[in-house]
């Protein structure tokens, strides 16, 4: 199938937003904890920054409900979900009705050592200090050094593309 060309001074933006619905993303839930209030979102805008010290980088809507609960907590963590937790997901993308605390169902998580939300059943969790925060257009990037890690190695990360949920299947006999 032939690129699809767009006119970028007319359409950059829808034609943006239909590449990115190609670029499968592993989805994370970005929780945060302050003064007995919780606030999470779903995302699939995270990745590590740097090894060196451990640092994260997360990018939260300024308009998501937790995004200035986690500049007020100066933490966060980033919960990368397993394939077997769509709802968990769903949750987090306000699909169910519930916001704030009410969305950290019962015996699903638990604070890690900085007293951020961790989801018990994450394939890996991270747990962060705010280092830095920056505006840029709709989002903030959050700079986070990693205070804690937390690994289920035997987990299978749930990916989204186009809409849709998947996760990734290794090529058998393919080493990278």
């Amino acid at each position: 199938m032939p690129a699809v060309l767009y006119d970028l001074q007319k359409n950059l933006r829808p034609a943006f937003l239909d590449a990115m619905r190609l670029v499968p993303g592993a989805v994370a839930i970005i929780a945060t904890a302050y003064e007995g209030m919780r606030g999470g979102l779903a995302a699939t805008a995270w990745s590590s920054l740097s090894a060196d010290p451990p640092t994260m980088l997360a990018c939260v809507n300024r308009n998501a409900s937790a995004h200035d609960l986690i500049g007020r907590a100066g933490a966060f963590s980033i919960n990368l979900l397993d394939a077997d937790h769509i709802e968990t997901a769903a949750i987090f993308s306000a699909q169910r009705g519930l916001s704030g605390t009410d969305r950290f169902l019962p015996d699903q998580w638990e604070a890690g050592a900085g007293g951020q939300p961790l989801f018990r059943k994450a394939v890996a969790a991270f747990e962060c200090r705010l280092n830095d925060m920056h505006d840029t257009g709709s989002h903030s990037l959050l700079i986070g050094q990693v205070l804690e890690v937390r690994a289920r190695p035997e987990g299978r990360p749930l990916l989204y593309r186009e809409g849709t949920y998947a996760y990734a299947v290794a090529h058998e006999g393919v080493k990278a």
